[in-house]
């Protein structure tokens, strides 16, 4: 039996019903974190993403003190932003964590805004951008503690700084990204023998295209 924060379909019935549970969870810190579970939820799916959305900005508004929330709920509006096209609206998102990452920490969240807004520079081709966002997952990545532990990650990052430091003209740092990128898209076994899907890599054709462009240069 589903969860009564854990809807993936979303009617009146349900809303009610959850509304019910909301009010009867105990504390901010709670309920925070039953609205965004849900919010989150409703942001994956097809139909109800707009549902989501409100939820997720009523979290916002509702309990802005409750951090580790509100941070992971930024970055998950933010993906949703990015992956129903609405760059400008992301690329705001993804900035609040990443300023977060830069006055407090990275925890509560995937630790990797910085990367997915450099990603989005560059998906949007915002070239004027380019320096920032490569400064953002280099130098200021280092500074503010960010860190790759799974290959999967290794790789988004790794990718990201090839093709950035590429079209900066930064051709040795970029090949030497690339390189790393091309050998971790050709593991195939699981980091962890507990967890078959954890970690494993899944490249894009056209991405590995533009890597080996960049070797080959």
């Amino acid at each position: 039996m589903t969860e009564w924060f854990r809807n993936t379909d979303w009617n009146k019935e349900i809303e009610d019903f959850f509304e019910l549970k909301l009010k009867r969870a105990r504390g901010g810190h709670s309920k925070a974190q039953y609205l965004r579970i849900q919010a989150g939820y409703l942001l994956d799916t097809k139909k109800h993403g707009q549902v989501g959305e409100r939820l997720m900005i009523r979290l916002f508004s509702d309990f802005p003190d409750e951090k580790f929330s509100v941070i992971f709920g930024h970055e998950q509006l933010a993906d949703y932003y990015f992956k129903t096209n609405q760059f400008v609206k992301a690329e705001s998102e993804y900035k609040i964590v990443v300023e977060y990452y830069h006055s407090d920490n990275r925890s509560g969240t995937t630790g990797l805004a910085d990367v997915k807004l450099a990603d989005l520079i560059l998906t949007t081709k915002q070239s004027d951008k380019y320096d920032y966002a490569y400064k953002l997952i280099t130098d200021d990545f280092k500074e503010s503690g960010g860190s790759v532990d799974l290959n999967d990650s290794k790789y988004f990052y790794c990718l990201t700084c090839a093709i950035l430091a590429n079209r900066l003209g930064l051709i040795e740092d970029s090949k030497e990204f690339a390189k790393v990128a091309i050998d971790l898209s050709k593991v195939t076994e699981p980091q962890f023998p507990r967890h078959k899907t954890v970690g494993i890599v899944k490249a894009k054709k056209q991405d590995l295209k533009e890597l080996k462009k960049i070797m080959n240069e």
